[in-house]
């Protein structure tokens, strides 16, 4: 035992071989179960070289890189920005290309003459629009239209005044400018900044909401681990106490051959033998079923051996006051903080609905700007000059009669803020709750432990010290059965008071929100190496 720490060790019921005038067996304690680690990889590996056993730290590490339930919450991560981009993605520019081709075949009425029988038009245009968080909305558009008539040419017309009207095919370039703002209910942006905000604040719920569920799995793989050296030493213990009643009716026959003990007795330990084999095979079984749920757990062959050793926190740590530590979880405890964003973004989402009881006032313009050539691109030249121009301005307003389904969005924003109030001031309470039930147990289970400690003391010396006068027939066998599940009882209540502190402990990390930092770790280093991991 070092430090505050203590390694998970199993203490054999076995006695020595009764050496004659001896009266009682000392030493008890002998056997560790210190076997070989889970090999894994990065600063975990030197810490089970240099130590030979799995730190909490250790776990928590190994966890993060195996837990399938951790590597979901991971992809949650990478994902978190989700909102934010997809509501910022409507404000990239977008491009715009088209090509259209026309041909037109009038009837041979007089209204047709000096348009055309035979119309070709052909247009490529080129375009560039984007909308700004200002409410604004800005396009450029690029085009040429080759443009050809037969008016004028066709051979019934040489010679006639509709000849005059013939003209060459010719491409007209346009440089098109539009303009649209947006005034009343969404002036100069007022809803799209505020669906901004709503946006960035989701992408935080997430990241917060997934730290969250990844802090949670890997406390519940730490239990699985516990839960699976709390099966390991029920194993032993079963196979100790197997081999410690073996042991006591081997003596109860030579009792029994010398005549100083009677046949019956040695009927009861036979029974009592295969009791305790009966529970030993459940004590495998048991053990097999908490192996393969944790390995399913971790992503792992379900028969994969498992063999390791672990390092159990036995010493109180340094606990501030009580309305420090309560501080202290509202500033770090995922689930709090998202419902604070999660609060604002309802009220952000009510003054958006409040808003959208306008009507929608539109003021757009257009400029144009065209030239002409015979050829293309030669048609461009000079239309920076604006001889030919085509200007344009519009005001339009939108406003649905009754407006039904604006106030049934502000009457919801409404309520979903304040269920956002109520949800909040319970998670408040519930975080001061959690805090104080964290102390009030940690305290409690220390005080189990240290307890457990004791009781597993006085068990062992009694059992050391009926065993020997049971030989001399100053103890009958029902003393030493008393003993023996004594020990057992106190062997395994040990270890599960140093689980169910252990346990305590980190469960009051995470109910701080500070689990990874308590260990050595912060969450910027455990988002930087969950993202590394996945590429």
């Amino acid at each position: 035992m070092g430090g505050n720490k203590i390694y998970y060790k199993c203490f054999p019921l076995d006695v020595m071989k009764h050496k004659q005038n001896q009266s009682i067996i000392r030493n008890i304690l002998g056997l560790g179960i210190f076997l070989s680690a889970l090999s894994i990889s990065g600063d975990t590996r030197d810490d089970l070289e240099k130590e030979g056993v799995w730190t909490t730290t250790s776990l928590i590490r190994y966890s993060l890189e195996n837990s399938v339930q951790a590597r979901m919450s991971r992809l949650d991560l990478e994902n978190s920005e989700y909102d934010w981009e997809k509501e910022n993605g409507k404000y990239n520019f977008i491009g715009t290309l088209t090509a259209n081709t026309q041909k037109t075949n009038n009837l041979p009425l007089p209204q047709y003459t000096l348009q055309g029988r035979e119309i070709t038009s052909n247009t490529l245009s080129a375009g560039l629009s984007k909308v700004f968080n200002t409410g604004t909305t800005a396009s450029l558009t690029v085009s040429d239209n080759r443009y050809e008539t037969d008016a004028g040419k066709r051979p019934e017309q040489q010679g006639t005044i509709a000849q005059q009207f013939a003209q060459p095919s010719l491409h007209f370039a346009n440089l098109g400018f539009t303009l649209k703002q947006e005034l009343l209910k969404n002036i100069f942006g007022y809803q799209q900044r505020r669906s901004l905000e709503i946006s960035r604040r989701s992408s935080a719920v997430r990241r917060l909401d997934a730290m969250n569920t990844l802090s949670r799995s890997v406390v519940q793989s730490l239990l699985s681990f516990w839960n699976l050296s709390l099966a390991d030493e029920n194993l032993k213990t079963a196979e100790l106490l197997v081999k410690s009643v073996k042991n006591v009716k081997d003596i109860t026959s030579s009792k029994v051959r010398m005549g100083v003990a009677e046949d019956y007795e040695s009927g009861q330990w036979n029974a009592l033998l295969i009791t305790a084999e009966n529970q030993l095979r459940q004590a495998k079984l048991e053990k097999d079923r908490v192996r393969r749920d944790l390995l399913v757990s971790l992503g792992k062959d379900p028969e994969t051996k498992v063999n390791f050793a672990l390092v159990l926190d036995d010493s109180l740590p340094s606990l501030g006051a009580e309305e420090a530590e309560t501080e202290e979880a509202f500033k770090h405890r995922y689930d709090f903080k998202s419902l604070a964003l999660q609060k604002q973004n309802a009220g952000a989402a009510l003054e958006i609905a409040k808003n959208g009881l306008l009507p929608s006032l539109y003021v757009s313009g257009t400029y144009n700007s065209r030239e002409y050539d015979r050829n293309f691109p030669q048609s461009f030249d000079g239309i920076g000059n604006g001889r030919f121009t085509q200007n344009s301005a519009e005001i339009k307003m939108d406003y649905p009669l009754g407006n039904d389904t604006a106030r049934a969005e502000f009457r919801n924003s409404q309520t979903q803020s304040r269920k956002m109030d109520l949800l909040l001031e319970q998670t408040k309470e519930q975080v001061k709750t959690d805090v104080r039930q964290g102390l009030q147990k940690i305290n409690t289970t220390y005080e189990i432990l240290e307890e457990s400690k004791k009781n597993l003391s006085q068990a062992e010396k009694f059992y050391s010290g009926i065993l020997p006068r049971y030989r001399y027939g100053r103890a009958t066998s029902v003393n030493v059965k008393n003993a023996l599940d004594l020990v057992a009882q106190a062997r395994y209540g040990l270890m599960q008071a140093k689980v169910n502190y252990n346990s305590a402990l980190v469960q009051y990390e995470l109910s701080k929100g500070t689990l990874f930092r308590k260990y050595g770790m912060d969450a910027e280093e455990v988002l930087n190496q969950n993202t590394g991991d996945q590429k």
